[in-house]
């Protein structure tokens, strides 16, 4: 297990893509999940870094865990303003795209392409967990 704590800013936001697409190489023979597990913590970074710290600076924390063959584990911890993603309704594709309200495409696409997610509000922050795993 490998964890990475930075300023929340967009400045941290390359050393945390970096450090997971990083440690996914690591996980041998993970690398068909690189597309999907980078555009997923791209998501969530620019979320993190965009609204959980209203009123100023604060930090984030990434933790990556290979758990297997195929399976790989990341986890982001921010204790900016409590929000759990997962709680989020899903946009109405079949809408025009005009007529759509603004966000949340990006929450939904974390929870179709990550396999798994977890939410929990502990210790004063909030702790996303997403899990992906290799077809076949």
């Amino acid at each position: 297990m490998s964890i990475l704590r930075l300023p929340a800013s967009m400045e941290s936001f390359e050393s945390f893509r970096s450090f997971v697409l990083q440690e996914l190489e690591r996980g041998n023979g993970l690398e068909e999940l690189l597309p999907q597990v980078d555009l997923v913590m791209e998501e969530v970074l620019v979320n993190v870094i965009n609204y959980a710290y209203p009123k100023g600076e604060g930090k984030i924390e990434v933790e990556c865990l290979a758990e297997g063959p195929g399976r790989f584990r990341v986890t982001v911890r921010d204790w900016g303003v409590p929000f759990n993603p997962l709680d989020q309704a899903a946009p109405d594709l079949s809408t025009d795209i005009s007529s759509r309200q603004v966000g949340g495409l990006g929450i939904y696409l974390v929870k179709q392409m990550a396999r798994r997610q977890t939410y929990e509000y502990r210790d004063g922050g909030n702790v996303l967990t997403l899990w992906f795993e290799k077809n076949g």
